[in-house]
């Protein structure tokens, strides 16, 4: 029992002490980021207008009653 006890203090330390490394571990360099690009202006295309709409093709209100008599 006492070795078992001794074996667990020494995986808590270990583990505790390899924590402690991996914090203290040395950062890989900081690059300061880059410039902000220029804003570019793009040429928009100009909007076309929609063709008219024609007629009353698409306002329904047919006969059709669903099947209704």
């Amino acid at each position: 029992m006492k070795f078992f006890k001794q074996l667990i203090i020494t995986f808590v330390a270990s583990s505790v002490l390899a924590a402690g490394v991996m914090a203290f571990e040395p950062q890989k360099e900081q690059k300061p980021p880059p410039p902000p690009k220029e804003k570019q202006d793009v040429p928009k295309p100009p909007k076309e207008n929609p063709p008219p709409r024609g007629g009353n093709d698409n306002k329904g209100g047919g006969d059709k009653k669903g099947g209704k008599p």
